[in-house]
């Protein structure tokens, strides 16, 4: 080996334990990056997914409606009205 070969090989080896940390250090972050890239895009789709289901539910709903029979309840209620009539005329007569 040459001399500048030997030179360059001590100096890559002297700083080796830096640009292993550098590199470890970069590849945390780029795992950091895509877990919370991905994690991002699944509660996106997971919240699109869910509103489209609770539309669709929605709009499947069916309108109840309900019919009473209130005959009852309107002749109760005209005979006590009639009544009350019938003694407040017996009361000023």
């Amino acid at each position: 080996m040459s001399q500048e070969k030997v030179d360059k090989y001590k100096k890559e080896k002297a700083s080796r334990q830096k640009i292993m940390r550098r590199e470890k250090w970069l590849f945390r972050l780029e795992c950091t990056a895509t877990v919370l890239v991905l994690g991002g895009l699944i509660a996106w789709f997971s919240m699109a997914v869910y509103s489209n289901v609770q539309a669709q539910r929605e709009s499947e709903r069916e309108a109840v409606t309900t019919t009473m029979n209130v005959t009852g309840i309107q002749d109760y209620l005209s005979e006590i009205s009639s009544s009350l009539e019938d003694t407040d005329t017996a009361q000023t007569e």
